[in-house]
């Protein structure tokens, strides 16, 4: 119970340095747009089918709270598309599908920054992740119906990534990790969202 109590202590002052940090800190606020190459880890019992990624936008309002000369921590608000493409399903609808998902993203950053006018830096942190819409579109451009009520629409997971700034222009190329399984009620199913996304940022 002590060891509970002290560790519950011991968070809750990390979280009041952050927040302390960020109110003294100059921040910095601007606009990032980007794309995604993303797919899907689509597991169905012991069958895995054949996914393919796709392009889709990203465009997001991006955050940098310094707390110190390196440590940064850069919460982002992101609208983005996911996505994937079956192909050789071989089902019962269709063979071929694209899917496109919409999503409104919250990854919060931590940044380790490198240099002074030009600047390096790594980040990664967690993420979580509405599902807004979807598309899906068989081989002759003819919509798929999907019931969302049998996918979750919550999306957990984490971004992890590089870039470089120069002033307020910034350059980031990033992973995209998804957690949680996409499939709620589908039985035996596993899907995960899984991408990489590049994007510009301008910070001022």
């Amino acid at each position: 119970m002590k060891n509970f109590l002290s560790l519950k202590n011991f968070a809750l002052l990390v979280v009041m340095m952050l927040i302390s940090g960020m109110i003294y800190a100059q921040p910095k606020f601007g606009f990032r747009i980007g794309g995604n190459i993303t797919n899907a880890q689509y597991k169905q019992g012991d069958i895995t089918h054949d996914i393919k990624s796709k392009f889709g936008l990203d465009l997001a309002v991006v955050t940098d709270f310094p707390l110190g000369d390196v440590v940064s921590i850069g919460p982002e608000l992101h609208w983005l598309q996911k996505g994937y493409k079956i192909e050789n399903f071989n089902g019962p609808l269709f063979d071929d599908a694209v899917s496109t998902l919409n999503y409104l993203e919250l990854p919060i950053l931590v940044k380790f920054n490198f240099g002074e006018e030009a600047k390096f830096f790594v980040m990664a942190g967690p993420s979580i992740g509405y599902l807004l819409g979807e598309k899906t579109e068989d081989e002759n451009g003819d919509k798929i119906e999907i019931d969302l009520d049998d996918y979750n629409r919550l999306d957990l997971g984490a971004h992890l990534g590089a870039g470089f700034g120069i002033g307020p222009l910034v350059i980031d190329l990033r992973y995209l990790l998804g957690v949680s399984n996409f499939a709620k009620d589908v039985d035996n199913t596993e899907i995960h969202n899984n991408g990489f996304g590049a994007g510009v940022s301008l910070l001022f």
